[in-house]
């Protein structure tokens, strides 16, 4: 077999190598979110191990989020001054070792520095996955590109739930976390892939203008805020915010929402909410066809958002068995967590290459984490006076809303153009 030529630093991409490159920032992406997934199904044996109440997960979630919400911006501006691949190894590696060390977590605090290690370097690879696959996509599949990466959210649910059901059912919560570090030699091998792809993205950023860069010629959160784009990196800034609010505040509980109140085994649960991630992967397919040949960014983004409300209220009080708990539930991923799928494409698009990795950094994933990170800690509190529905509806519901209102402040930027 012939071995695949890898373009030199002044080459522009083949067709073949950029293909190559979303394959690896969907491989590394979805082995992430697998790892970062085990958590959620193993929560129901966590909190029965150390005798903990839900409020407790919460604050766990929360601290890790907080983590992330400051290394996502490190990694962006690392990944703009240095490159991406080695970074997208290191990273993935060293989450994926965080992991697994929450198996051997001897009580609360021990569990929430490992999880919070390994969650805060996880997120690092949005930034630098989202601006490899911009970068790298022509023009017109930029958006079906960016979309499939998305689908790295569902599939790592999926990919951990069957890892994770027969270990939770057999040897318990820790032998879940365990199952992690067998990411650790593919993230050397994704990294070997994209080993060389930076010398020539970090050639073309030594020539832009001192107008667009940072302080020492280089680029920095400054330019994110200059007049010109302070704007926009405002309202990027809230609507991932809310979107991440409204993800968190309910996504990483409804493991344990199957397990209390519709008395699901911890191993089942992760099988129908693994099952429903799967599905919604033609969600965020859908999502990121419309968006690219059917309707602008921002419009798919609103309709799925809404849509996603209104099937989570179907699934919290028009729900009564198994097979409706499921059909409900793919149903709210699919539009809910499919909405993913054009939003940081809509967001990359809108700031030059100089910026990107940070922009994507500081104005989406960091909010997003702070999102991640302030919600968790609400829900239990709404949960324990109302109860799960209406804690949910009350909380979640609402963020969705004004996330979709705050989107349409964006640019309702046409697909396919260029960007520089």
């Amino acid at each position: 077999m012939a071995e695949m030529t890898i373009p030199s630093a002044s080459a522009t991409p083949t067709i073949g190598w950029r293909w190559v490159v979303l394959a690896v920032c969907l491989g590394a992406w979805t082995l992430t979110n697998m790892d970062q997934s085990l958590f959620s199904y193993a929560l129901p044996g966590i909190l029965q191990s150390f005798h903990l109440p839900l409020e407790a997960a919460g604050v766990v979630i929360a601290v890790s989020f907080v983590c992330s919400s400051a290394l996502v911006i490190v990694a962006g501006l690392l990944a703009d001054r240095f490159g991406r691949g080695l970074l997208l190894c290191l990273l993935l590696g060293s989450s994926a070792v965080f992991v697994g060390l929450q198996g051997l977590a001897g009580g609360i605090l021990t569990l929430t520095l490992f999880r919070s290690l390994g969650f805060g370097l996880s997120g690092g690879l949005s930034p630098i996955t989202n601006a490899l696959t911009v970068e790298n996509a022509p023009d017109r599949l930029r958006g079906v590109s960016m979309g499939v990466l998305q689908c790295g959210y569902p599939l790592g649910w999926l990919l951990a739930s069957l890892v994770a059901a027969p270990l939770l059912r057999d040897y318990g919560w820790r032998a879940s976390c365990f199952a992690a570090l067998g990411v650790v030699p593919l993230a050397l091998l994704l990294g070997m892939l994209v080993r060389r792809l930076d010398g020539r993205q970090l050639a073309e950023r030594r020539l832009t203008s001192p107008l667009q860069m940072g302080q020492g010629g280089r680029p920095g959160v400054r330019r994110l805020f200059a007049p010109d784009l302070r704007g926009l990196s405002m309202t990027c800034t809230l609507t991932f915010f809310l979107f991440g609010g409204a993800y968190a505040g309910s996504a990483f509980f409804f493991p344990t929402y199957f397990t209390q109140v519709k008395g699901y085994s911890p191993a089942d649960a992760a099988s129908l909410v693994g099952l429903s991630n799967g599905i919604a992967v033609i969600g965020y397919l859908g999502a990121a066809l419309a968006g690219e040949y059917v309707l602008r960014r921002r419009t798919v983004f609103i309709l799925w958002t809404i849509g996603g409300a209104l099937s989570l209220l179907g699934l919290l009080w028009a729900s009564h068995s198994h097979q409706s708990d499921l059909v409900w539930f793919a149903l709210m991923a699919t539009l809910f967590y499919g909405a993913m799928a054009v939003l940081p494409v809509l967001v990359a698009e809108l700031f030059e290459q100089e910026v990107r990795a940070t922009a994507l950094g500081v104005c989406a994933s960091a909010p997003l984490a702070l999102g991640f990170a302030v919600f968790p800690l609400i829900t239990p509190l709404m949960v324990g006076r109302l109860g799960w529905p209406l804690g949910l509806s009350l909380l979640v519901v609402p963020l969705m809303a004004i996330g979709s209102v705050a989107a349409l402040f964006l640019p309702n930027r046409k697909s396919g153009l260029p960007i520089s």
